[in-house]
């Protein structure tokens, strides 16, 4: 399985660590240059819908990292499906867990079944244990918000991320967390790939500072509460028809 690395190309820090980690358990991968949210004549960038983010999904301007994060894995879930071929996605600040390698190959025997596999040990919500072996459990997640630092995507999965995000508003991980949109269930692997250490600090730099002006309070809490609802009734639903397989 290709394995591609989420990096700014001025963040040659965060490079050298994930490439040692990397490099120490002989996985094969590729720097994916992160596209920069500022790069306004970046045609990407064009699919963001301010309107709909200002008045229904947060009130507030995104930031340019934000875009630019949307953008990058957009752009690998393309690739993903222009290859034909599943694909692992790590972002630079990841920790990579000590047996990296054999998670990588159990991850390219059941990653075009389930079409995503989150790979990362931050776990929300609730969830339903759908295969259980020797060697490793998956989960069907209830909540998949709240990072994309390592995962795994099949071309058929990665194909409906994209068909379904023609414009953006949300934050890509939120917009990944929400299948009532895109029908690509969330399930996540253990023993996990990687972990999040908190080693570097954020280069999305979320605006939590600003409030949302009064006057598109109650338009984003109406709209939160419809989004909250469709997810819950499709989870509910999904949840019915999930079989566990032993």
């Amino acid at each position: 399985m290709a394995v591609f690395v989420i990096s700014l190309k001025r963040s040659q820090d965060r490079r050298d660590c994930i490439a040692a980690q990397l490099q120490a358990q002989n996985i094969d991968f590729t720097f994916f240059d992160a596209i920069d949210g500022a790069d306004k004549n970046n045609p990407l960038l064009k699919r963001y819908n301010y309107a709909k983010r200002l008045w229904l999904t947060s009130g507030k301007m995104p930031t340019n990292g934000e875009i630019g994060c949307y953008a990058s894995h957009y752009t690998l879930w393309q690739q993903c499906a222009d290859l034909k071929q599943p694909i692992i996605v790590i972002e630079d600040d990841a920790h990579i867990c000590p047996n990296a390698k054999q998670i990588q190959e159990l991850v390219a025997d059941k990653i075009q079944e389930y079409g995503f596999l989150r790979l990362e040990s931050v776990i929300r919500g609730e969830t339903t244990l759908i295969e259980s072996k020797d060697s490793h459990q998956i989960y069907h997640m209830s909540d998949n918000f709240g990072g994309l630092r390592a995962y795994a995507v099949a071309p058929w999965a990665a194909n409906k991320l994209v068909n379904s995000s023609k414009s953006w508003s949300f934050a890509v991980d939120n917009y990944v967390g929400f299948p009532y949109i895109h029908k690509v269930e969330s399930y996540y692997l253990w023993p996990e790939l990687a972990k999040d250490t908190r080693s570097f600090e954020t280069t999305i730099q979320f605006y939590d500072e600003i409030k949302v002006p009064y006057y598109r309070k109650l338009s984003r809490e109406i709209y939160t509460a419809y989004t909250q609802l469709r997810h819950y009734l499709h989870y509910k639903k999904t949840k019915k028809k999930l079989t566990y397989k032993g």
